[in-house]
């Protein structure tokens, strides 16, 4: 009974809850309630992936343990932001450190795409690199919003 009651209160609390979105924020809300957190659990699919299986640019370029730990932290960071995004008024800071380590990390990756499509003469690794940074988008917008936000909101 008193997990379902806290179920409840979570639920209310986060993003999710009947006022989760402010009237400041209907224009995004769907991209605050399912657009960002998917973006966040594909990045943890990815991460889980690439640790597993290997991401062949990072690979080829640094290594396998490099690759390795890439994918990893790729899936930690991802899992800080979801749970940031969750409960934004509260995790912001948590959201936002997570956001541009996200970012971070996809430019790195992009660069790294590039340099594997370089080094190989291979212009289809470049192609994946625009793809990668058109990724990077998301978490760049996100971080200018919660800044954005934390103005509007007052958020402490």
């Amino acid at each position: 009974m008193r997990l379902i009651q806290l179920s409840k209160r979570l639920f209310a609390a986060s993003i999710w809850g009947p006022t989760g979105v402010d009237a400041e924020d209907e224009r995004v809300r769907w991209l605050l309630r399912v657009g960002l957190p998917l973006f966040d659990v594909f990045c943890i699919g990815f991460g889980v992936f690439g640790y597993a299986g290997g991401i062949p640019a990072l690979r080829d370029s640094f290594g396998e343990g490099y690759a390795q730990s890439f994918g990893l932290t790729l899936s930690v960071t991802a899992l800080v932001c979801l749970v940031g995004i969750a409960f934004p008024a509260l995790l912001w800071r948590m959201e936002f450190c997570g956001k541009c380590l996200l970012l971070g990390l996809l430019m790195l990756y992009a660069v790294s795409v590039f340099l594997a499509g370089a080094v190989g003469g291979d212009l289809g690794r470049g192609g994946v690199g625009f793809a990668i940074l058109a990724m990077a988008v998301v978490p760049a917008w996100r971080v200018s919003d919660i800044a954005r936000d934390r103005v509007v909101h007052q958020w402490k």
